[in-house]
């Protein structure tokens, strides 16, 4: 069943259209900036600098040297550090071939297409909120409340992009585009 809810023009008082390609576009870039960065993370020596730097701090606290610094397991965090990195690069790359579903599903008028986008960033909304109480459980409330309002306004932002595609594809799907429609659509360029 479809959702009730809908808006009619994107932010800035682009169109719907307008505004789901420039929200793929930036979903692209910024995609392809993290799959760089961790890439780079992984391809350098930079995991292996930060876990140096880190323990010849003077203000880390002694139970925190001996737990990270003198186990005798820094090939061991780097490792798990190392798989942390690669699981960003495929969640990075997922984004790139979300977001590039996103903005050929726009520009093809494609239903089906944005649906993709829509799922993935509804489970990637239900994961912030997931993490976000697994983290107030692990630091408490001391640090909490800046976190919870960072995962606010980011759900905020990602709840309002994707009502604005979901209202796209209900456009595309009442104006005959894909979907449950009897009109042909040819898709000749």
């Amino acid at each position: 069943k479809d959702l009730k809810m809908k808006v009619s023009k994107c932010c800035c008082g682009c169109s719907l259209h307008d505004g789901c390609l420039i929200i793929g576009v930036l979903q692209l870039i910024g995609s392809c900036i993290a799959t760089l960065a961790f890439i780079i993370i992984l391809g350098s020596s930079f995991l292996q600098n930060m876990m140096d730097q880190y323990c010849s701090d003077e203000e880390i606290s002694q139970s925190d040297f001996d737990e990270f610094c003198n186990d005798g397991n820094d090939e061991l965090t780097i490792e798990a550090w190392q798989i942390v990195c690669g699981i960003c690069v495929a969640i990075a790359l997922l984004y790139v071939v979300v977001g590039a579903l996103l903005v050929h599903g726009i520009r093809r008028k494609d239903p089906g297409m944005l649906f993709s986008w829509m799922i993935m960033t509804g489970l990637s909304m239900v994961i912030k909120i997931i993490i976000t109480i697994v983290y107030a459980a692990i630091i408490g409330s001391e640090a909490f409340l800046g976190a919870f309002l960072s995962i606010l306004l980011i759900l905020g932002i990602s709840g309002y992009f994707l009502l604005v595609v979901h209202s796209c594809r209900k456009e595309f799907r009442e104006n005959g585009f894909g979907g449950n429609s009897d009109k042909q659509v040819n898709y000749q360029a």
